[in-house]
């Protein structure tokens, strides 16, 4: 026997099978449409970075809950590992400081982290662990569980810690040589210390090695010129933006620690025959800097009035 007022599944099921199917079509063309805008955005705003610090301080909250407080502690021996490692992976993105303004941390998105804010400051030393030993995803920022054994991961949460409370230790850097300090050109107020933790950040020591066709005379005088130009062959260039005077002053005196063995700027880096630097009488000067950079200087020509701009 039927029972009355009952309405039949399929009456009522049909209409809600195509509510469901149309919010899957607009959600696939939303993700269409907005995924080109997705990979050109470039600057958040104080509630998206305000929604990324609460999801992540929500999700490593979670997966780090049993991991505890940091079993390493902060003596001496952890700290200089700490540093090490932060030197070694960390400081190109985070900076020197671990402000993220290293070579690689302003120019991806979303930006590197700031180490030394409030809002990882507040991060527990578990949370911190567990986004170095897994990465975070859709941010450039990598796992190295691979690379860095359980103890290393805790020196590095150390050193960070250091960091946050201004006491983290300095590189190791040698005290030049007489020799070494009477043929550099070195401008005054640099510090080798910061000098070198700036030549990793920067990503400086990828190429320069001590020794090799890229290592560094210490009586190489172009070394500024350099930085603020680059060069064809590989060398970017910095603007004062990327790499301000006096952190430029720093790499400078750490660079006066170099063995005076070097080849750039020592006496066996010179130019091969036919390849000198002088141009014929009238000639328009060569832009200085590599052409179509940023910090290119622009190219010489005409002046409003008629005069033609050389090089000073």
């Amino acid at each position: 026997m039927a029972i009355r007022g009952r309405v039949p599944t399929s009456r009522w099921l049909h209409p809600v099978l195509l509510v469901v199917l149309g919010f899957l079509l607009a959600g696939l063309v939303g993700l269409l449409l907005l995924a080109p805008v997705a990979l050109t955005h470039r600057d958040a705003g104080n509630l998206e970075r305000a929604y990324g610090n609460a999801v992540i301080g929500l999700v490593t909250r979670v997966q780090g809950a049993g991991l505890g407080p940091n079993p390493v502690g902060s003596d001496d021996r952890t700290l200089e590992a700490g540093r090490n490692q932060f030197t070694g992976s960390c400081s190109q993105c985070h900076g020197a400081q671990g402000d993220g303004r290293g070579a690689f941390g302003a120019t991806t998105f979303p930006p590197a982290t700031d180490l030394t804010s409030a809002d990882v400051r507040n991060l527990r030393d578990g949370q911190l662990f567990y986004i170095i030993k897994n990465g975070l995803g859709f941010t450039p920022m990598p796992g190295y569980a691979s690379q860095y054994s359980d103890q290393q991961i805790w020196e590095l949460v150390s050193f960070i810690r250091s960091l946050q409370a201004g006491s983290a230790p300095a590189l190791a850097v040698p005290t030049p040589t007489g020799e070494q300090l009477s043929v550099a050109n070195l401008p005054p107020g640099g510090d080798a210390t910061r000098g070198a933790a700036l030549f990793a950040a920067k990503g400086c020591s990828a190429c320069h090695g001590p020794t090799g066709p890229l290592s560094i005379n210490p009586a190489n005088d172009a070394v500024a010129r350099t930085v603020r130009e680059g060069k064809p062959q590989g060398m970017p260039c910095f603007t004062p933006a990327a790499l301000p005077d006096d952190q430029l002053r720093d790499i400078q005196a750490y660079i006066a620690t170099f063995p005076p063995s070097g080849f750039l700027g020592g006496p066996e880096d010179v130019p091969p025959p036919g390849a000198g630097n002088a141009r014929p009488p009238g000639a328009t000067p060569a832009p200085r800097g590599v052409v179509g950079s940023p910090c290119a200087t622009p190219t010489p020509g005409p002046t409003a009035s008629g005069a033609t701009r050389t090089d000073p």
